[in-house]
């Protein structure tokens, strides 16, 4: 699908009234099909392609028509066949999931619900190693010096790491773990504090409705939404 003609049929629809969900409804696929569509992602097939020609009143030559040339077309067409590679699957009730050298894409019945991106993979799979390293290294401590008491706290950590990879990665603060990092600071210095500071030190955990409240208003008056994802 060249750019030209992804153009044309984003303004064929809008002449005619179509959203593109209700575009979607009636040629039976998900919103995320048309959407492809109009990015110059994905073709539709012959079938939806005279339906769309019926429904704009409008041949298929005027459809399809375009002045590029043929090495662009051959070119855009690699390129969306190579988006085409990896893992696809798509439920009955209209649910798909995308696994491409792009990373990850999840869609609730056309309308993307999540992406992870190579990064965000990454991260992923760190945060699950270093959990088996936390397991492993309660495990070696509590056998071995019989820390089994207090050194669970090494659970928080994966997650701690994890959350500020994230935020460096999205650059956005509320993606940040400030609940684990209030338990893990909480935890230790009452464990480590003679006599335990279990009473007074309960207020690090107002720390939590702040910080966000904080970090949430900051991206509002940065017109930025409050996550992301």
């Amino acid at each position: 699908m060249t750019i030209e003609i992804a153009n044309r049929l984003i303004k064929l629809r809008k002449k005619n009234g179509y959203s593109q969900e209700e575009l979607a409804d009636k040629l039976g696929l998900s919103r995320q099909a048309v959407s492809k569509w109009e990015r110059a992602e994905a073709s539709p097939d012959t079938d939806n392609l005279i339906c769309l020609a019926k429904l704009y009143g409008v041949s298929l030559d005027e459809l399809l028509s375009t002045d590029e040339d043929v090495e662009t077309i051959v070119k855009e067409q690699v390129k969306e066949d190579s988006k085409k590679e990896g893992i696809h699957l798509v439920d009955n009730d209209g649910s798909e999931v995308h696994i491409t050298n792009d990373g990850v894409e999840v869609f609730d019945k056309g309308h993307k619900i999540k992406k992870m991106d190579k990064t965000s993979q990454v991260i992923a799979i760190v945060e699950g190693a270093l959990t088996v390293v936390a397991l492993v290294t309660y495990i070696l401590l509590g056998s071995l010096l019989g820390m089994w008491w207090n050194m669970w706290i090494v659970f928080f950590v994966p997650g701690i790491i994890g959350s500020i990879c994230r935020v460096i990665h999205k650059k956005n603060l509320n993606k940040l773990n400030v609940a684990f990092i209030c338990c893990f600071i909480y935890f230790f210095l009452c464990m480590v504090a003679p006599g335990g500071l279990w009473h007074p030190l309960w207020v690090i955990f107002l720390a939590i409705p702040l910080y966000h409240s904080i970090v949430g208003s900051v991206r509002k008056l940065n017109n930025k939404p409050e996550d992301d994802d």
